[in-house]
């Protein structure tokens, strides 16, 4: 008797889920708070849409500097400092869900711009880190923005 291929599939998902459990490399990881902490410089990339003033939306991006931390507490913060003189804070916590790091907040910029945060893909791979969040703006300016914070450094 020759196995379907629905039976076939859900061998494969048992099995692919076993081994993951099973083998550590197989897993994502978070990263550890000392390959993200720290300065790094980069990029602040923004699409805006649903804006409350037309005017502000699309696309623009300003070069950063961005001073990054996390602790083990689950506590998560980056300050941002743009060449343009805008200064802005992520202030909220992380935490591991399926495997991934998420980080949920809250940012004030100087200009004041405010709103709520919410990374949907966290990478950090040695002398890079992206962060990809979907933001809120509150306030003055009720825009959705589609963010992607791009930074680099030479590792010590």
């Amino acid at each position: 008797m020759r196995p379907t291929r629905l039976f076939l599939a859900a061998v494969a998902a048992l099995v692919g889920t076993a081994s993951a459990a099973a083998n550590p490399i197989a897993r994502a990881t978070v990263p550890p708070p000392e390959l993200v902490n720290g300065r790094w410089n980069g990029v602040d990339l923004e699409r805006r849409s649903s804006c409350t003033r037309p005017e502000n939306e699309g696309s623009r991006g300003t070069y950063a500097q961005f001073d990054v931390a996390m602790d083990a507490t689950g506590a998560f913060s980056i300050g941002q400092s743009g060449i343009t003189g805008l200064n802005c804070n992520y202030v909220g916590r992380h935490q591991v869900v399926d495997r991934h790091l998420a980080i949920q907040g809250t940012l004030s910029c100087s200009d004041g711009k405010q709103g709520t945060f919410t990374s949907s893909s966290v990478q950090a791979r040695g002398p890079s880190l992206e962060i990809r969040m979907a933001i809120q703006l509150s306030g003055n300016e009720t825009c959705s923005v589609d963010a992607l914070l791009s930074m680099a450094r030479f590792y010590p």
